[in-house]
């Protein structure tokens, strides 16, 4: 089967082997969207059968059908290149938080120290980091989220 066809079924319709047809549809540029029979046997065994099921289609429609076909391909193939982009993103996005991580695990804070500010007594502990951790995962989520809606 070539690129400028694709099968639909079979059909009652008998080939030269004795055997049912297929019915394929045609989107060559002047047949776009005609359906045919054809030896439904695999390459190479199939006879030379086949017959249009239906009528030449106007000129313009056949055009157009051509022509939504070539988009249609078009957008599949950018769609698996935006996938694969996006895959490519989360990954790379997913090593930065990753080092972040490790970067933070090696920050050591006091475990309790006071400090004097405007005369009033402030205590830092391991709160401050785990709260510095947790904005550095929303702001790379975020950047995720943010990549993810620009490629959409």
């Amino acid at each position: 089967m070539s690129q400028d066809s694709s099968v639909s079924s079979l059909s009652t319709v008998k080939c030269q082997c004795g055997i049912a047809t297929r019915i394929f549809t045609a989107f060559t540029q002047t047949n776009a969207g005609r359906r045919f029979y054809k030896c439904s046997k695999p390459n190479g065994y199939k006879c030379d059968y086949w017959k249009w099921v239906d009528y030449p289609l106007h000129s313009r429609v056949a055009n157009l059908i051509h022509n939504l076909k070539k988009e249609n391909d078009n957008l599949h193939r950018e769609k698996k290149c935006l996938e694969t982009r996006m895959a490519d993103l989360e990954k790379y996005l997913a090593s930065k938080i990753e080092e972040n991580c490790e970067r933070l695990d090696e920050i050591t804070v006091p475990k309790s120290e006071e400090v004097v500010v405007d005369n009033e007594d402030v205590v830092v502990d391991k709160s401050k980091k785990k709260v510095y951790k947790i904005w550095i995962v929303i702001a790379m989520l975020w950047c995720c989220f943010a990549a993810f809606w620009v490629m959409k």
